[in-house]
């Protein structure tokens, strides 16, 4: 994103003019988006009239109707809220005002870009704005990102950062990025499933060239790579928090970042000096980070799906013969076992007991009961006991296939309803099998933040998450 200054100084007579004017503007692209946006909404008749506002702090959203205004206001005051707990700065205020204007009304024709920001002065003053056509709803995931981009701007404008005539403002998209998914992470409800999944990200997409990929470069990523610059561009800020003073570092490297000339990695190693260790300090900082992110937490939840597959795996049995050879038996052969001498017994049940109760844990919570009695099974096993082993073990496996139905109807809901629902398709046939791929894969699938989307959420943690 890019902003050229046209006049900066005040001994040009030419500023009391140019005072009035829109002195920051962004690339070509973005500055027609803005003027399509206003244009199909009314134009200057609209600005014209009265339009109501809500004001939150120096945030004030105008246009729309109440509902959709007080909604965006607290979405953008919460996220600033969050932001600062993150620099480590919770009692900043905004020096800059951020200004949303709502243009047009749901079901208006749609526009290649809904939500396009943008910077410009007012007497002297730096105005964020951002504009929202309402055609298609509120983007969440749109919004959140345009919000902390003009986040960033505001600081690194509000403290009167010098500008120089034909420079250009630039916050890259791994920073954008990798705020919101740093800002995820610390939420208690965050699935770090992403971070779980098999993939190698850092052979996918390298740290530098998360660093130097631009907004449409980004925009344009599908698939792996898609996946790999959000993971990647998290790690990169949550390391460097991580490090000595890091919410203070990074507070003074926001405020230098936009305006700075030269090479970033440059400015990065002047506010985290622990970069100056080694020449790749950082690329190690987030192979750490990674590996702590795919570390499961003791709070998170097997969905049924998951829950199964691991169950199967579990009841296996593994033991020697009497030639000393390895066997494995499903639990359901539980008369081989029984011809085992006692100490042998123990032994082949013994691993599968330790699992179960490792499942239990975190498998599915309506899977605890069954978890019991798979081990308690076990356990007459290797006591020699078959007290109505057979009907509890059909009953047992009853109870499983009806959940694991209900968690496959619940998914393939969930599928058609992604299907159906998609509003717009892009790239190529090969990109779209690797992002197919994907997601059969790593059981991953873009989440929605709107209402509609947060239930859906919630019913596939609740009856499975394979796609």
């Amino acid at each position: 994103m890019a902003i050229a200054q046209l006049v900066n100084g005040s001994q040009d007579k030419r500023l009391g003019l140019l005072c009035s004017a829109v002195l920051w503007l962004y690339l070509a692209l973005n500055v027609s988006a803005a003027e399509d946006i206003v244009t199909k909404s009314g134009g200057a008749d609209a600005a014209s009239k009265n339009v109501p506002s809500t004001l939150f702090g120096n945030i004030s959203v105008s246009g729309g109707n109440q509902q959709v205004r007080g909604g965006i206001a607290s979405a953008a005051n919460e996220l600033r809220v969050q932001f600062n707990k993150l620099c480590g700065d919770s009692d900043r205020e905004m020096k800059l005002p951020v200004i949303i204007k709502l243009h047009g009304v749901e079901g208006d024709d749609e526009l290649s870009r809904s939500i396009v920001s943008k910077i410009s002065t007012l007497q002297g003053q730096y105005q964020l704005l951002l504009h929202i056509h309402l055609a298609k709803g509120v983007d969440q995931y749109s919004l959140r990102y345009h919000l902390m981009e003009l986040l960033l701007y505001e600081r690194g404008l509000a403290d009167d950062q010098f500008v120089g005539e034909g420079d250009r403002l630039n916050v890259k998209p791994w920073l954008i990025t990798g705020m919101l998914e740093s800002i995820d992470i610390r939420s208690a409800d965050y699935d770090r499933s992403i971070y779980q999944s098999d993939l190698d990200f850092l052979s996918i997409l390298s740290v530098e060239k998360v660093f130097e990929m631009t907004e449409n470069q980004s925009q344009e990523l599908i698939g792996h790579e898609s996946i790999a610059f959000r993971v990647i561009s998290g790690a990169i800020v949550n390391s460097l928090l991580r490090q000595p003073s890091g919410k203070s570092a990074m507070s003074t490297y926001l405020a230098d970042f936009a305006t700075f000339k030269g090479e970033y990695e440059n400015l990065l190693r002047k506010h985290f000096p622990g970069m100056n260790k080694s020449s790749n300090s950082l690329s190690k900082w987030v192979n750490l980070e990674l590996l702590e992110l795919s570390t499961a937490q003791v709070t998170q939840v097997h969905s049924i799906l998951e829950t199964e597959s691991r169950l199967d795996g579990i009841l296996r049995l593994h033991y020697r013969d009497t030639n000393g050879l390895a066997q494995s038996v499903e639990v359901v052969a539980y008369n081989t076992i029984l011809e085992l001498e006692p100490g042998q017994r123990f032994e082949a049940v013994a691993a599968a007991r330790a699992e179960l109760e490792r499942l239990s844990y975190r498998c599915f919570p309506t899977y605890r009961p069954i978890l019991n009695e798979y081990e308690l099974i076990l356990r007459e096993l290797a006591n020699g006991k078959t007290k109505n082993t057979r009907s509890r073990l059909d009953r047992l496996m009853e109870v499983r296939t009806r959940m694991k139905a209900a968690a496959v109807r619940s998914r393939d809901y969930l599928d058609w309803y992604y299907i159906t629902q998609s509003r717009e398709l892009g790239g190529d046939f090969d990109k779209y099998r690797a992002l197919n791929d994907a997601i059969q894969k790593e059981l991953l699938r873009p989440a929605v933040g709107d209402a509609t989307g947060n239930y859906l959420d919630q019913i596939q943690r609740i009856y499975g998450s394979k796609f």
